[in-house]
């Protein structure tokens, strides 16, 4: 198993915390002002730092690049690209893609499905099903349905969930340092 990055619990609540305005790391700089509070900015964060608490198999991170695909919500995928810009997961540069169908995918090592996308979750899950794709997705019951990685809104917060199910099915093992920040964990 490949991990993007070494035990980083405290860098990501740091980052969630400087997206809150309370303390700023360089990479939380690159967000406009008006945007440093935004539930998609916040989002856009999130999905960024996962990769860092994720082992995937090594035979599922091949390829120049570690590519994270958008499906819908451009709003994250913009703030995606900036937070992005630069950085590298697994040693290779991050690239966005915005995605308008599942057959986009690609190499993509993550897939977002936004909020405005919802509908097309089951479809997405079909579709990568027996791939090592870590599926992060933004609507209730998420977890029910397949997705590994869930993020909600609580108490005016961006909170995420967890399933530990889809992570096994798709290959992939997520640190302690992240399941403890977890609101929910389904086993």
């Amino acid at each position: 198993m490949i991990r993007a990055n070494g035990n980083r619990s405290r860098e990501l609540l740091w980052s969630v915390v400087a997206l809150c305005g309370l303390w700023g790391p360089a990479w939380s700089q690159r967000i406009a002002a008006e945007d440093l509070h935004s539930e998609d900015s916040v989002k856009a964060a999130f999905v960024l730092r996962f990769a860092g608490y994720i082992e995937w198999p090594e035979d599922a991170v091949q390829g120049e690049t570690f590519t994270i695909a958008v499906l819908g919500s451009g709003n994250v995928a913009t703030q995606l690209q900036t937070l992005g810009s630069g950085r590298a997961l697994l040693n290779r540069p991050v690239q966005i893609r915005r995605i308008t169908s599942i057959q986009d995918v690609g190499d993509a090592r993550i897939v977002y499905v936004g909020t405005d996308r919802r509908g097309d979750l089951r479809k997405v899950l079909a579709a990568l099903a027996g791939r090592s794709v870590l599926v992060i997705s933004s609507e209730d019951a998420a977890l029910a349905a397949g997705s590994t990685i869930n993020l909600l809104v609580a108490d005016q917060r961006v909170r995420f969930e967890v399933s530990l199910a889809a992570a096994r099915q798709a290959r992939l093992r997520i640190s302690s340092e992240l399941l403890s920040l977890a609101v929910r964990v389904q086993k």
